[in-house]
């Protein structure tokens, strides 16, 4: 596993018991050992600063969409469309319990090369939402990253567009760091949800870091940018926070992907039922309430 530079004094102790285990011992003293970790683990995690909720939710190990899709998507079935094959988006068709959903996954680059422009993953996604409001299927977009560049604004109002007009329930929730322009688009639902370590920011700290001189001026943006879960709910830009397992969810993706599944069928359950023009309007009074100033004496 890899550990964070603010997790040295867990990786002495997850060392340790390595060694433990290899020398063939346990009992006892191993039940001693995990103990001290999940407490190093509890502490630490239940303090964390806004940076170290950045370097938590950027944690190469931590579950994307994909990773998540097979836990909680029975029978899911990937729909690829048109244009060029592009690493970061999955999307396609699958059951939660008994609901059918159309699954669409933002997921953060990974291996080598560069990837296709982001606007042919939104038009990918765009289609998916179209689909899924003439077949009457509900949403849930997962995101690990948000997906833009320079070049995909276009594209990117389509999608957002696409998500306001839906008909059916549209859930997102934010698995890792999502910042950017496209982080607009997850919002756009009827349920916005975040792990509990995951970010939600429009720009990165690392661009936001030149308005501070100080030499921690990353950890200053991060703080100011109020990207963290509880700093979101408490916007009201987020309606819910899924907790992860003790240490992150890369520690336990099949749990972090059950608490991901339980929720989405709880507000599944619970919008079925809803017209879909109470739906588009609450959806868009949601949007439009954001950064509203409150009234005096509120």
């Amino acid at each position: 596993m890899l550990f964070l530079e603010f997790e040295d004094g867990i990786a002495e102790l997850e060392a340790e018991l390595a060694e433990l285990r290899h020398a063939g011992g346990g009992g006892e003293d191993e039940a001693r050992l995990l103990a001290r970790i999940d407490r190093h683990l509890d502490g630490l995690y239940t303090r964390l600063s806004p940076w170290q909720t950045v370097q938590v939710a950027r944690h190469p190990e931590r579950p994307g969409a994909r990773e998540i899709f097979q836990t909680i998507g029975r029978d899911f079935i990937e729909l690829a469309g048109g244009g060029a094959a592009d690493g970061r988006v999955v999307g396609g068709i699958a059951r939660i319990r008994d609901h059918g959903v159309v699954l669409i996954g933002h997921d953060r680059p990974r291996g080598g090369g560069a990837p296709p422009p982001a606007a042919e993953g939104l038009a990918r996604s765009e289609r998916l939402l179209r689909l899924a409001d003439r077949f009457r299927l509900p949403v849930a977009i997962l995101a690990d990253a948000a997906l833009d560049d320079d070049e995909s604004a276009p594209a990117l109002a389509r999608c957002v567009e696409a998500a306001l007009d839906a008909r059916v329930p549209v859930l997102s929730v934010i698995l890792g760091a999502v910042t950017g322009p496209a982080a607009a688009l997850y919002l756009c639902a009827d349920a916005a949800m975040m792990l509990e370590h995951a970010v939600l920011a429009p720009l990165p700290p690392e661009i936001a870091a030149p308005l501070w001189p100080e030499a921690d001026a990353t950890a200053r943006a991060a703080e100011s940018l109020g990207l963290t879960a509880p700093q979101m709910k408490a916007q009201g830009a987020v309606d819910a926070i899924l907790p992860e397992p003790r240490g992150g969810a890369h520690r336990d993706p099949r749990a972090t992907a059950r608490e991901i599944g339980g929720a989405l069928l709880a507000r599944l359950d619970t919008l079925r039922h809803v017209e879909g023009i109470w739906l588009r309007a609450r959806r868009r009074e949601r949007l439009a309430a954001f950064g509203r100033a409150a009234a005096p004496g509120a």
